[in-house]
């Protein structure tokens, strides 16, 4: 289940949720209000046609939010802003390969409603592997170097910042298709943002409104970001066409996971080889057996008296 909100400027009461779905909580609106208004000041000049963004939502969700202008003023300057938040559990955001872009296709905003919105369920069913065919299409590009090495660097722990006038959804979902499955599940992508976007880890700003953090690399570096063996093996793959060295790539599992399950395979070999040993030195030493001396007879036989 996917429930959803509307959140804008009526002009006379200012910005508030036009629209939600019954099963959009109350305990939600506070977190939900604040991603919306953590989208920044407009900067002079700066127009916001439909952008994206995601952010983790109320512990055991993923919060897709889409960010659009609403009409214009009597001098053609954009008017407010409305947000469209969908509320997709953690759960199905895995299965569906973290894959926000996929999502928004699926399920258009309803710009226009008031009241109470429908409940939506997933009914397009697993989303397609990703082919070679496709990513040779994405390198396909004279930045595919700036792609290639953004994607490394998302993978390093950087974030990755692209500075435009307005929404760049193609260059953040271009990088985005470059990326594992799994490590995608703790990356966060924005198409755009007025400012506030320090907790996104790709991210579209307008020129000089970027994170001041020295943890983003800039378009420019990331074209000469150093090389590192994903971005190696994934640039081999597609180029000799091989589907089944990049699914192994796009399936291999974070840092993170690789790292966890290391550590239980270690808890599962030391429980082995110590918990014997643990068992033998809690348990109690046997006492030693007793015999009772042979009754020795008499050569005849009978019992003495």
């Amino acid at each position: 289940m996917i429930e959803q909100a509307l959140y804008g400027s009526d002009g006379a009461h200012g910005y508030r949720f036009h629209a939600r779905s019954a099963g959009f909580r109350d305990d939600w609106l506070a977190e939900a209000e604040r991603l919306c208004t953590d989208f920044g000041e407009r900067p002079a000049g700066v127009h916001c046609p439909e952008c994206l963004f995601v952010q983790p939502f109320a512990g055991k969700y993923v919060a897709v939010v889409r960010a659009a202008d609403r009409g214009v003023d009597s001098e053609g300057r954009p008017g407010t802003l409305g947000f469209h938040l969908l509320i997709v559990p953690r759960s199905l955001y895995a299965d569906l390969r973290a894959d926000p872009f996929q999502i928004t296709a699926h399920l258009p905003p309803p710009w226009d409603s008031r009241g109470e919105l429908p409940t939506l369920t997933w009914t397009a069913g697993p989303l397609p592997p990703r082919t070679v065919a496709l990513l040779q299409k994405v390198l396909d590009v004279p930045n595919s170097a700036t792609l290639l090495g953004g994607a490394q660097a998302l993978l390093d722990g950087a974030g990755l910042v692209f500075e435009r006038n307005g929404p760049d959804p193609q260059i953040v979902q271009s990088v985005w298709a470059l990326l594992p499955a799994y490590e995608r599940l703790r990356l966060w992508p924005a198409t755009f943002r007025f400012a506030n976007a320090g907790a996104f880890d790709v991210v579209v700003v307008p020129p000089k409104c970027g994170p001041d953090n020295p943890r983003y690399v800039s378009e420019d570096k990331a074209g000469d970001y150093p090389e590192g063996r994903y971005e190696l093996a994934l640039q081999v793959a597609v180029e000799a066409g091989k589907q089944a060295d990049v699914d192994a790539l796009l399936t291999r599992r974070s840092r993170r996971q690789a790292l966890a399950l290391t550590l239980a395979l270690l808890f599962a070999i030391l429980s082995v080889l110590l918990i014997p040993a643990a068992l033998s030195f809690l348990s109690p030493e046997e006492p030693p057996a007793t015999t009772t001396p042979a009754l020795e007879l008499p050569a005849d036989g009978k019992s003495p008296h």
